[in-house]
């Protein structure tokens, strides 16, 4: 299939005549505090990619669980899970401090987007946004303003817009931040004076760190707990994170652990291959993983991940000799 370059002329014609015009750029440059001369260079370089209109129709978190969870929770991505852990004991140790979120959560994000940095996207995100911003009309305002975030961190950084690549959906670097996320939540953990998700190791831990411990994630406390269940439970189901403890327990609801009456949670139910289904209680942590990604199936993937990085990583440091704590951590 052949990919169309549009001209902002063009852009603003397509505007006028379609049923839900795109976002205007004067609305982008002013959320984005960018110039509209500056966004008028981005979108002339810019290519309409119908394939990523069309891969964001089939999404991977369209599947049910038990199909989804084959992608991530493997062999593979868990020995190499606990090789990163290794490898980087010390940078995940000074996140842990520094932000308190447990390395095997940062590295089961970095583990579950790129693979532990080795696949981080081959679309130019220039052409990602432009695509999804102005041609994409679910999703129009918010990849439009990620366009103008885009271009506001290319000036910034001295980036060349058309080099930078990523996933289909934009997103950049090791732990495949959106540009917004890139300017308020990465940090520079390295040390060096700036920040880079792409080559920076430090970076990109302390970076996937700092945005947990922005939205909320609480080193110590749970994430996801199994659940049973008499009767139907849709109702609990459909109250999402408006549910408290005492309600679901009160709901036929029970768990091994016993939470706090008052604490807010939310009651999951995942498609097994059997046809069954798994119930699963999230609690303030599994929100905070949903911030990454508002994916359910996402979220527990990143928790299975972690969980298992975390008993390997474990399972070594005994067979070596090491004195670890409760949390099988080095001391």
């Amino acid at each position: 299939m052949l990919f169309k370059k549009f001209t902002l002329a063009t852009l603003l014609s397509l505007a006028l005549t379609t049923a839900q015009a795109a976002p205007s750029l004067d609305e982008v440059a002013a959320f984005s505090k960018v110039s509209v001369q500056d966004l008028q260079n981005a979108v002339s370089q810019a290519t309409l990619q119908q394939k990523i209109i069309d891969t964001m129709q089939k999404p991977y978190e369209g599947k049910p669980w038990w199909q989804y969870r084959k992608l991530f929770i493997t062999t593979s991505r868990i020995n190499e899970g606990v090789k990163f852990y290794f490898n980087h004991e010390k940078t995940l140790k000074r996140a842990f401090e520094t932000y308190g979120v447990p390395p095997e959560i940062v590295c089961a994000i970095i583990g579950v987007e790129t693979f532990y940095g080795r696949n981080m996207g081959t679309w130019k995100v220039l052409d990602a946004l432009y695509t999804l911003g102005f041609h994409y009309p679910p999703r129009e305002s918010y990849f439009s303003k990620e366009f103008g975030q885009f271009v506001k961190l290319s000036l910034q950084e001295g980036w060349d817009l058309k080099s930078i690549k990523g996933s289909y959906a934009g997103a950049m670097g090791m732990g495949q931040f959106m540009p917004t996320s890139y300017l308020n939540f990465a940090v520079d953990f390295d040390g060096d004076g700036h920040i880079n998700l792409f080559t920076s190791t430090e970076d990109a831990i302390g970076s996937v760190a700092n945005y947990f411990k922005e939205h909320g994630f609480q080193g110590g406390f749970g994430i996801l707990y199994p659940a049973k269940a008499k009767g139907d439970v849709s109702s609990l189901i459909e109250k999402e994170w408006d549910l408290t403890a005492r309600e679901l327990y009160q709901g036929g609801v029970s768990t091994k652990v016993n939470l706090d009456p008052n604490e807010k949670v939310r009651l999951f139910s995942y498609d097994l291959e059997d046809g069954s289904k798994d119930l699963a209680v999230g609690l303030n942590n599994f929100n905070a993983i949903m911030r990454y990604n508002k994916s359910p199936l996402y979220a527990r993937a990143v928790y299975e991940l972690a969980e298992f990085i975390r008993q390997e990583h474990h399972k070594v440091l005994i067979k070596q000799g090491v004195v670890v704590n409760p949390q099988g951590r080095r001391p």
